[in-house]
Order: structure tokens, then sequence, then C-alpha cells
């Protein structure tokens, strides 16, 4: 029987379909799939031109450990990741005693835990936006820290994977053996991060009803781009400096721009060192002082709200703040 005339197992409506074949075709079947694993295992280890010339760290043992690690994995999909960590100990990366341990666990990992695994890496290297909520996301949300029960979790620890409320070095380097670097980054697992710079919403009158309106449509605008966006009050004796996270854009936002002119040192203080610097005003008509008549204006009134979010959103992708 042609093996390229056998289905896909994706393709099967059930197992009694190739079943009703008889043994020969479920045999063939078999070897295809099996044929399948080993040629997507040799690609991941030849990525990057590393076998055969330069495999001087991988012994016969060490291959043939590897082989049958991956000859009796349930989960074919996970033989990408054989193949890498073949690459790694072949090169050197994984020393001494950790390769066997490294086969050993990664025939005891499913597919799944090895994704968290590599989730709980990146979330430890990157600032990643949670979605919902402020903060970032942590490394122990992938670990099962939250259960003593969790299965995840009792077989990382079994491996060694696990610090006190992240991945341990151990389980650092073996994350780093599975994959390579590109695949180590925030989009290969479809995180998204925050951006790198702020907006801060600096407001004397953050109690007035007319800047509310502003204030909440700005937050939610901000929350929905991954930009943090503090708020607070200019005040003297209360530095707002260390607030800042990284490069930044401060919207100075009034109902009357007086209240902010009598804080104008505070202000200053804030906004010194600003890559951009916008006033909006929830009153069109009110006069700005000679202090702001540099800054970009912006109507801020309940009105135009969106368009004032989206002008504030659109000036801080024009200035490289991402």
């Amino acid at each position: 029987m042609d093996l390229k005339d056998l289905t896909k197992l994706g393709d099967l409506s059930s197992p009694l379909e190739l079943l009703s074949k008889g043994p020969k075709a479920l045999a063939a079947w078999m070897e295809k799939r099996t044929r399948e694993r080993y040629e997507e295992f040799a690609r991941s280890a030849l990525d990057g031109g590393v076998f055969p010339e330069n495999a001087e760290a991988m012994t016969p043992e060490d291959f043939l450990a590897m082989i049958r690690a991956l000859e009796l994995d349930v989960e074919a999909e996970k033989a990408t990741v054989y193949g890498r960590l073949a690459c790694s100990i072949a090169t050197g990366k994984v020393k001494g005693h950790f390769k066997r341990h490294f086969i050993k666990a990664l025939s005891e990992l499913s597919f799944g835990q090895v994704d968290l695994l590599r989730m709980a890496w990146i979330a430890k290297r990157f600032d990643v936006y949670p979605g919902g909520g402020g903060g970032s996301r942590e490394p122990r949300e992938f670990l099962g820290f939250d259960s003593k029960n969790s299965i995840n979790r009792l077989t990382f620890e079994r491996l060694g994977m696990l610090g006190e409320k992240e991945l341990s070095s151990t389980g650092s380097q073996f994350v780093e053996s599975c994959f390579r670097a590109d695949e180590l980054e925030p989009s290969s697992v479809g995180f998204r991060l925050w951006a790198k710079g702020i907006v801060h919403t600096v407001c004397n009158e953050i109690g007035i009803p007319g800047c509310a309106p502003f204030l909440r449509e700005m937050s939610e605008g901000c929350h929905r781009e991954a930009i943090r966006n503090p708020k607070t009050a200019a005040r003297r004796g209360h530095s707002t400096r260390a607030m800042r996270l990284g490069p930044l854009m401060v919207v100075l936002l009034a109902e009357d721009p007086q209240r902010l002119i009598a804080e104008w040192t505070a202000v200053g203080d804030v906004i010194r060192g600003a890559d951009k610097v916008m006033v909006a005003t929830t009153d069109s008509t009110a006069v700005l002082p000679p202090e702001m008549e540099g800054f970009e204006r912006i109507d801020a009134s309940k009105e135009n709200l969106t368009s004032a979010v989206n002008t504030v959103l659109a000036r801080f992708e024009e200035s490289g703040l991402r």
C-alpha cells in the first residue's frame, strides 16, 4: 500500500474508519505517522546547520536516549521540541547530568505543560499586558501555584522546574534548551506587551464633574491600547517624577487653566524631560496662560471626548513612545 494514499490523523472521522481497512492498512498508517515524527525531529534538530558537523557534545548514548523518548512519546507534536533539545545538547548548551534529565522531563511533560513553562519564562522577562486590570502577567499563573493539588504544579515540582514563585534555574534552562530565541518572544505565544511609554494625566480639578468624563475615557482608551495612564494632581512638595516608568507623555487637563498655573512649579517638575506635552481643556473658550501656549491644545469637552482621546493616542504613537 502506498503510504501517500493514507489519511492524516486529523482527517479521520473515527478510529473505526481506519480499523475497517484491516491490519495491513493500520500498520502502514502507523509507519507513516512514525516516519513523519522522525522527519520533524530531524528538521528541527538540523535547523541552523547543527548536525552532524558540530554535534560533539552529544554522545551516542544521549542520542539513543533521545530517539527512544521520541519513539515512546504519545504526543507526536512534541517532535519539534525534541529536535530543539537535541540541537541544544549537541552544541553543548546543556551540560552534564542535565542532558538526560531534560530528555526524561520532556518525555514526561505534555505538550501543553511545556508551553506553560515557555509562557512562564516569557512572563518573567517581559512586561506582559494582562488584558484586564493593571499590573503584568506573572509567571506563577502559568505554573499552578494557585492550587497545591494542581497536576501541573506537582509535575513541575517533581521535575525541579519550580522556584519559590516562578521557574527555577533548572526550569529556565530547560525552556531555553527546548526553544529557539524567536520562539521565546512574547508574540510567539500571542502575548501583548505594555507600551514602553506612559501617558501621565495631570489635573488639579479631578473632583470637578467637567473633568471626570475625560479622565475616565482617557483611562479606558489607554488601557485598551496597553498604555499605562497614571493620574495625579500637581501640588507643591509632592513630586510625581518617581511615577515615571519609561518615555513620558503628559496631558495637562483643566477646566480652569489657572488651577494648574497656581502650582506651575509642581507642574514643571512633572513635564520636565517629557517627550510630548498636550493641554486638554473641557472649556473650549478658556484662555490659555502664556506658560501653556507652546503646547498642543485639544478640546476635551463632553461632546468631543472620543476625538480628544483618539488625538492623544495618535500623538503617543507618532512620538514613538510605543
